[in-house]
């Protein structure tokens, strides 16, 4: 177990928004099932940091392999907060005006009018994963900024049961590159390719419905049944 301190920034606000509570609502699935933020709650920083970066399960009835990507780690690999983001995310905190007039999610006027009062910012590309093939283990909405020539996300982390409501107030994070189509993530936007390759280096399989890890030779069974139906 890592002490909280060995932490940096970033995981430390990517945790902050997997267990923020975005509320409860009586007509959404949450009171049953429990909303994410709700489940997310039972969880330390360190079982999220210790999980692992992607998980493969297998559904017998339909013979498909699929993929669940770690937000955490995506979001804590892939971005950095500078003295931008800290300043953005300290004013979208508990502003006093949410509309910020652009075509951008969760984010204050004042926030968003601090960051345009200095800089040249031009939003590049809005999205909801719930929209697109994502692997992600929970939906993310935003926008990638260029904020004077540089790349940054803006994030929220939907912790509800319905996807139309229960997102987290938008936090800025930099990112190191942006790739030409503007999507969140090549890797996490395209169909697992390649597979006969791939899977001689995929040994953790899991039952899509029991959570059972196939071993010895159920494992190569079940590789032997995604690789005919390729």
């Amino acid at each position: 177990m890592k002490n909280d301190q060995n932490y940096n920034e970033v995981q430390k606000l990517v945790y902050s928004m997997l267990v923020e509570n975005t509320g409860k609502h009586l007509l959404d699935s949450g009171g049953i099932y429990g909303r994410m933020w709700q489940r997310n709650q039972n969880k330390t920083i360190d079982d999220f940091y210790n999980e692992p970066e992607e998980i493969y399960y297998f559904d017998e009835t339909y013979k498909d392999l699929e993929r669940t990507v770690s937000v955490f780690h995506y979001l804590t690999n892939d971005h950095q907060i500078d003295e931008i983001c800290e300043e953005f995310n300290k004013l979208n905190s508990d502003p006093g005006n949410w509309d910020a007039n652009a075509d951008i999610y969760g984010t204050s006027k004042e926030a968003w009018n601090y960051l345009n009062e200095f800089a040249e910012v031009k939003i590049l590309h809005t999205f909801n994963t719930y929209n697109y093939d994502s692997d992600l283990s929970q939906v993310l909405q935003g926008s990638h900024l260029e904020i004077d020539g540089e790349f940054y996300t803006l994030i929220q982390v939907h912790g509800g049961a319905d996807v139309r409501g229960g997102y987290t107030d938008a936090k800025l994070l930099k990112k190191g590159y942006m790739m030409g189509d503007c999507m969140i993530h090549q890797y996490l936007q395209e169909y697992i390719y390649d597979l006969s390759d791939e899977l001689e280096y995929i040994n953790d399989i899991y039952s899509y419905g029991t959570n059972e890890l196939y071993k010895g030779k159920k494992l190569d069974q079940i590789k032997s049944i995604i690789l005919e139906t390729l």
